[in-house]
């Protein structure tokens, strides 16, 4: 099962009130047989723009933009990634058509390998970015050799693309990126996706299955309304639940920039588009929280078995924000939430949630 696959057994614990300094877990004694551990978001300082979080054997690996390498900090424990050591496991060579601009790299393990797939361009050539992948076979991808394996694009249409990521819906691996209809339309980015043969290869045309036509994915501050979908990731809550794409809509500059999904028809072809139906705003700023820009989002679950041996699963998603409005400029600082359900099995993001509030850490870190 992969990172995007999702199970919500259990409901949360209780949880008490408590105070603690940003950066730290506390330690809040609610019984002489219990103990609450809290968070709070930031998780991390500084401009960590585009998360993603993979998870395997009980570890978390933190990636997000860093322009011009590709790093991943590996952590057991989510509220503590701050104290988590970044490994920078791949710098591009120079004077290729993918030295610069590393954008939004995700790490998947697929086929017994891990792969990054990484949106890079040539240097000094405008409108040259595209994707990439790199794959390693050591069990720990903070370890071991990245290979270059190459770009990955539809011949026919090898146009401006960023933000990929893989859907496996059934037993079958597709690629979803955002990209260009062509360079007359520069700036109007679409989700697309495309079914693959191996995890560096699409075996057939792209598909647009997403188009920014709604005012919530056209907030522009500089580029005339041509509006944007970008970062998309599969989200499906187990095996018999509806399969989601979740992308960002509108400028990523934007106070309004947000979370929009897109569903598949049960049981229909994903590279059909008209099979995308039911696209809505599920995750937007703030005025109240002073949560501005909340996008680019990630998945991943935590897990515990109690004491009389029974299981228990949260979902999360991981999210970049700004935290003072009009001001693009400002780093898109890292956040976690959880991840609820609603009963026809879409997702519930709830409110984005303040700077400096005390939150139970995942139930894994209790």
């Amino acid at each position: 099962m992969r990172n995007r696959l999702f199970i919500l057994i259990a409901a949360l614990p209780l949880f008490s009130a408590a105070c603690q300094k940003r950066s730290q877990v506390d330690t809040i004694f609610t019984s002489p047989a219990k103990t609450v551990k809290y968070f709070q978001n930031p998780l991390l300082n500084g401009d960590h723009a585009d998360p993603f979080v993979a998870q395997k054997d009980g570890n978390y690996y933190f990636l997000s933009t860093k322009g011009n390498r590709v790093t991943i900090a590996k952590t057991r424990a989510m509220s503590q990634l701050a104290s988590a050591a970044e490994n920078t496991v791949w710098t591009p060579p120079e004077n290729t058509d993918h030295s610069a601009d590393l954008w939004a790299p995700e790490l998947h393990f697929l086929a017994g390998k891990w792969y990054i797939y990484v949106a890079a361009a040539q240097k000094g050539v405008n409108d040259s970015n595209r994707m990439f992948v790199l794959e390693n076979d050591h069990a720990d991808p903070t370890q071991g050799t990245w290979n270059f394996k190459g770009k990955i694009a539809d011949p026919e249409n090898d146009q401006w693309a960023i933000d990929g990521s893989v859907a496996t819906i059934g037993n079958k691996n597709y690629f979803v990126w955002s990209g260009w209809e062509n360079p007359a339309e520069k700036y109007k980015q679409y989700i697309y996706l495309a079914p693959m043969s191996n995890p560096w290869t699409i075996s057939g045309p792209r598909i647009k299955i997403s188009s920014p036509t709604n005012d919530w994915e056209k907030w522009e501050p500089t580029f005339l309304g041509a509006g944007v979908n970008e970062g998309p990731v599969m989200l499906q809550r187990d095996a018999n639940s509806p399969v989601f794409i979740i992308f960002s809509a509108s400028r990523y500059s934007s106070d309004r920039y947000c979370l929009g999904q897109i569903q598949l028809k049960t049981g229909s072809d994903p590279a059909v588009a008209a099979n995308w139906i039911n696209k809505k705003q599920v995750f937007v700023a703030s005025d109240k929280n002073a949560v501005y820009g909340p996008g680019h989002n990630g998945f991943f679950t935590s897990s515990h078995i109690d004491d009389k041996g029974n299981p228990n699963t949260e979902n999360w998603f991981i999210y970049h924000a700004r935290s003072l409005p009009n001001d693009p400029g400002q780093a898109r600082t890292t956040r976690m939430q959880q991840l609820f359900w609603n009963t026809d099995g879409s997702p519930d993001f709830g409110t984005a949630v303040s700077t400096g509030v005390n939150l139970p850490c995942p139930i894994n870190e209790q």
